[in-house]
């Protein structure tokens, strides 16, 4: 996993520093031994003889079975002392869901889509030769799958018959190897700065022996200083090519811009008004070079569904979404991140403390991977006019007594995140400007504030809704729906309303439904 590394100017730089302690993006390959050009790559790893495809795992079972992520295994040591119990919990290090030799695995950054420590293919095959290498021995040369392997020569055959021969930057990657490169950029500047160039150990999908970053030896030559991962690469020739045809030999791009960062008018490059982090679909900031092998027939399908999804559009569709309908996985987009001190407010973990407990709540989950849900309830201490010098409208705030462990989900409002303009309700609500309406459908167990306007003629029950989180947390998550962890303890919450609002009901809303009695509050 890696990242664009070069914000087009300061001020970018500025707006996501505001958020840092948010997040937590990709990962930079480790160093790559060259000893032969792409071109004899390309012909080397065409010659591997074709297997047939592997056999994939059944689907999982839906989320109200035993495991709903498959069945969990736990290593006997983390193995990677530097991480494992001073940030992040030795559970989540030492725990996995996830069967790695299936070319449909779900790995992603949170606990329930971790690859164990002792997790590497068997079939690896050196790329420049074609010869079988163990884990161990792919650490000095590129490696990947027989099947990807063999598959990617045809793609590289293709690339240099078009006139831009590929040139391969990183394809698999150990455990062990993605620790170290996670602890070198811990030492350079702590933990936190290192989270935002480097995946945790366990998290990438480079592990699984099927992913490689993919360029052009043109690309790769030029001496441009903010090297390979440069923005730009998606905008080129080559890479729309890639993002186009490298379907039809079995590779698809998990990690596109979110449509609602795309530029207006170069779809292949982000915004640059607004503060871009992560795509909370995928996990990860935009890859236009990140490609996985899911074979041909998984990635036609893929790509059927993906057109029909309405590209461009907030239901757009991602790998990781079309995996989790693959494996029964329904209701949210994604999972959250595992806590590790850095994404508090909208992480998960399977250790019974975290230290995001105190700071801005966590999800917590069982043995398997299911979000545990408090037998208490929150409650509205009160709820009254607010000030409304940032908005246009009425401003209502309610301040609500959250229990430990109560879940919520987006829209995530408030005067610096987004706000109920004439015409929108939770169903049709812009995550920020110039952006489209996002539908916030109720996800199970799920606790939000409901507001009604007195009469209602919005035509919806409870149009107006909002999260029991601080309104920062929108700047990422109101691009998704998924669960996240209500902030413990007495929180304030403002809702910024339309400006014909008058007197409203307000109740709080279970999966949606209505919990209580509604208070009744004047706006005038």
């Amino acid at each position: 996993m890696d990242i664009a590394r070069a914000p087009r100017h300061e001020a970018r730089v500025v707006r996501r520093a505001v958020i840092a302690l948010l997040l937590v993006a990709c990962s930079r390959p480790a160093p790559v031994v060259e000893t032969t050009d792409a071109a004899t790559t390309a012909a080397t790893i065409a010659s591997v003889v074709a297997v047939p495809s592997a056999s994939i795992a059944p689907p999982a079972p839906s989320p109200s079975s035993p495991d709903p992520y498959g069945a969990a295994r736990v290593a006997p040591k983390a193995l990677c002392s530097g991480v494992a119990g001073k940030h992040v919990a030795d559970e989540d290090l030492r725990t996995t869901f996830v069967d790695g030799n299936d070319l449909l695995a779900i790995v992603n950054r949170s606990p329930t889509g971790t690859l164990a420590p002792d997790f590497a293919p068997t079939d690896l095959v050196d790329l420049q030769t074609g010869a079988p290498r163990s884990s161990a021995e792919c650490q000095g040369v590129q490696c990947l799958r027989k099947e990807a392997a063999a598959a990617l020569g045809e793609l590289m055959a293709e690339m240099k018959k078009r006139g831009f021969p590929g040139k391969v930057e990183s394809a698999y990657r150990s455990y062990s190897s993605q620790c170290g490169t996670f602890l070198r950029w811990a030492g350079k500047g702590g933990f936190c700065e290192a989270t935002e160039q480097s995946a945790l150990p366990g998290h990438s999908q480079h592990q699984l022996g099927t992913t490689v970053d993919l360029f052009t030896e043109e690309w790769a030559a030029s001496d441009d200083p903010r090297g390979v991962f440069r923005e730009g690469f998606g905008c080129s020739v080559p890479g729309k090519f890639l993002q186009e045809h490298a379907n039809e030999f079995g590779f698809v791009m998990p990690y596109p811009i979110h449509p609602d960062d795309r530029h207006p008018k170069q779809k292949c490059v982000v915004r640059w008004d607004i503060p871009i982090n992560i795509n909370p679909k995928t996990g990860y900031r935009f890859e236009h070079w990140h490609f996985r092998y899911v074979g041909k027939d998984a990635a036609t399908r893929y790509t059927k569904a993906l057109d029909a999804s309405g590209v461009g559009t907030p239901n757009e569709l991602t790998l990781e979404q079309w995996l989790r309908a693959e494996k029964g996985l329904v209701g949210a987009d994604a999972e959250v991140p595992v806590c590790d001190g850095c994404n508090c407010g909208a992480c998960a973990t399977l250790a019974e403390k975290n230290a995001c407990d105190k700071h801005g709540g966590a999800i917590h989950l069982d043995e398997h991977g299911r979000a545990l849900v408090s037998a208490e309830q929150p409650s509205i201490d009160h709820a009254k006019r607010g000030g409304a010098k940032k908005w246009h409208g009425p401003v209502l705030e309610v301040r609500v007594d959250v229990p430990d462990r109560i879940l919520t989900q987006p829209p995530i409002v408030g005067l610096d995140a987004a706000g109920y303009s004439a015409g929108s309700t939770f169903e049709k609500l812009a995550p920020y400007p110039e952006t489209q309406p996002h539908a916030f459908t109720p996800l199970a167990s799920a606790w939000t504030i409901g507001v009604e306007p007195v009469p209602n003629d919005t035509g919806v029950a409870w149009p107006y809704r909002a999260a029991l989180t601080p309104s920062l947390v929108g700047q990422i998550y109101d691009r998704a729906n998924v669960l996240l962890p209500a902030k413990p303890g007495s929180t304030m919450l403002k809702i910024p309303l339309p400006p014909s609002t008058g007197r409203v009901r307000v109740v709080l809303l279970e999966s949606g439904v209505p919990r209580g009695e509604p208070a009744i509050v004047d706006l005038r």
